[in-house]
């Protein structure tokens, strides 16, 4: 099968000849343009030649339209710091306000989508990574607890601060598309995690207005909902119009690949732990890892991938031991663990 096709298979739950794979983290010192950052994800692709792309873009993208800043300490792969942003106290969520989908930030993201999709094989699908509108709040602030308590004190800014970051971000997702991506990574980060909200507050303050993002998505063939963090709220979100859900699936307060094979209508993505195994352990650890994550799935409705975001430290020999066991399975069961919720898997995904 080619990547493409061996791709589109796991989404729609029909057999493969082996599980797609992929996986993604930050370069920070290359992420600021978007050429570094395209020769970045393609030298990544050309080493280990990954059956998708997530373009991983600086984090902060989201929010420097209204404001925010970094610091990067010209150090390769150090982690920048937050120098500014924009909420210090509850009346400035008045002056967030809609933003241009195609300049500034933004703009270069479209650019970085474009170059990367003329510079891919039309064999590997591409998809780009996109917050929820609840968490591009969240990145204005110092902390997130200052949104959460803001949610109560003062709603209507906040939702006014929502209406203004939709605004922004669905037309982007439709340029996204326009650029050549074949679907959107749909973040949560911090704000589907029982931590900070209950199912009914991310009931209130984020399905709406993550359903419009999605719904600027909804010709796409490759959505990912990817539910961040520990104690998720995974199976709340069950009922999204995507393609495939990731989370980090070994972390204990999380559903298991398993759990969510068995509630969820889309495939599972994910089953390698991006900051245990595969930062610090072994290449026969990894191996195991991936063999685990196959038995749990059956090796199908599964793209094999990490749990978040993996670390720079991250060995590329673990990397490649990843890869190599991944290509290595051979699938003879008849089926995959059936879904019992959604309509996802049903859907037809379209080459």
């Amino acid at each position: 099968m080619t990547s493409r096709e061996r791709v589109w298979a796991a989404l729609a739950g029909r057999e493969v000849d082996r599980p797609p794979v992929s996986f993604w983290g930050h370069v920070y010192h290359r992420e600021s343009d978007a050429l570094e950052l395209v020769e970045a994800t393609l030298e990544s692709w050309r080493r280990y030649r990954w059956d998708w792309v997530k373009l991983n873009p600086r984090k902060h993208y989201h929010v420097e339209p209204w404001g925010v800043r970094y610091r990067y300490p010209g150090v390769p792969d150090a982690k920048p710091r937050l120098e500014a942003w924009p909420v210090h106290a509850p009346a400035d969520w008045a002056r967030i306000t809609p933003r241009p989908p195609d300049a500034g930030a933004l703009g270069e993201q479209l650019e970085a989508v474009r170059l990367l999709r003329r510079a891919l094989p039309d064999d590997v699908p591409l998809i780009e990574t996109v917050f929820t509108p609840l968490a591009v709040l969240g990145e204005m602030v110092e902390t997130p607890q200052e949104l959460r308590a803001h949610l109560d004190s003062h709603p209507d800014l906040v939702r006014g601060a929502l209406e203004a970051v939709t605004a922004t971000f669905a037309p982007f997702v439709r340029e996204v598309l326009r650029a050549g991506a074949d679907g959107i990574y749909f973040a949560t980060v911090d704000w589907a995690s029982a931590d900070l909200l209950t199912p009914e507050l991310h009931r209130a303050w984020s399905r709406p207005w993550d359903r419009r993002v999605l719904a600027a998505a909804a010709d796409a063939p490759f959505n990912v909902l990817h539910v961040c963090g520990r104690r998720n709220l995974l199976f709340e979100l069950g009922d999204y119009p995507v393609a495939a859900f990731s989370w980090a699936a070994t972390d204990p307060t999380n559903p298991t690949l398993a759990d969510g094979l068995a509630r969820l209508g889309g495939a599972v993505m994910g089953g390698i732990a991006h900051d245990g195994v595969l930062l610090d352990g072994d290449e026969a650890a990894v191996r195991a890892a991936v063999e685990a994550a196959r038995r749990a799935t059956g090796g199908r409705r599964w793209l094999a991938a990490p749990g978040c975001s993996i670390r720079p430290a991250t060995p590329p020999a673990h990397l490649l031991a990843a890869r190599d066991a991944v290509a290595s399975v051979r699938l003879s069961s008849p089926s995959a663990p059936r879904s019992h919720g959604g309509s996802s898997s049903d859907r037809e995904v379209r080459p």
